[in-house]
């Protein structure tokens, strides 16, 4: 399976080139169902989060990706999902709620797409937010250095868990999985300024 051999030959020379500094690198710790969100730039944001993750995450990927018989192949032996497949949203959020149900963990990016402009954080799609609600599965939010890549260095932060449940009752006025999605942007600006302060001067002038 091409997740295992990327874990094991490519993820070493991910941590020899680009030197992973992860903040709160503990946080990633974990057991049972879990969700792993974090923002989106790049396809290489999984390869990231893969390369220093102690667990198997499995990712849920633009529907597109899957569009042909080797993209198909090629994803799915990733641990990839398609999100919206035969054009119903439904199919895959079903796969990721069992998935999380039998304790997996799950990686899904919130914004449903890919950042155009780096220095902008789109807004949050409510589907990441309604699964954890349904499953009241913890979050474990990430952001990654959009432009890690460019920099040869990849740079993120780990925030706290968001526990769906905790978070409604902390908003009784406000529905669960607004709640929910509020507090997953929320986490994400507070682990961008934190990954944004880890750049050198030097690298931000380069921009």
């Amino acid at each position: 399976m091409l997740y295992w051999f990327g874990k094991i030959f490519i993820g070493p020379f991910v941590w020899l080139i680009y030197r992973p500094k992860v903040l709160h690198w503990k946080r990633l710790r974990s057991k049972g169902g879990v969700m792993y969100l974090c923002n989106h730039f790049s396809l290489a944001d999984a390869v990231a989060i893969t390369a220093v993750n102690p667990r198997t995450v499995h990712f849920m990927g633009k529907e597109s990706l899957f569009s042909t018989p080797i993209g198909n192949l090629f994803f799915r032996s990733l641990l990839m999902i398609p999100a919206g497949e035969e054009g119903s949203h439904l199919g895959p959020v079903k796969r990721a709620i069992a998935m999380l149900q039998k304790g997996m963990a799950f990686g899904i990016f919130p914004e449903g797409h890919r950042s155009v402009d780096y220095t902008d954080q789109d807004t949050p799609e409510k589907g990441a937010a309604f699964i954890a609600v349904r499953t009241n599965a913890p979050i474990i939010p990430i952001y990654v250095d959009p432009l890690c890549w460019k920099r040869m260095r990849i740079r993120m932060s780990i925030g706290e868990w968001i526990y769906p449940d905790q978070v409604a009752k902390n908003c009784p006025g406000q529905r669960p999985v607004d709640a929910v999605l509020d507090a997953i942007e929320d986490a994400l600006m507070t682990l961008r300024q934190e990954v944004e302060d880890t750049v050198p001067p030097r690298l931000k002038k380069k921009v």
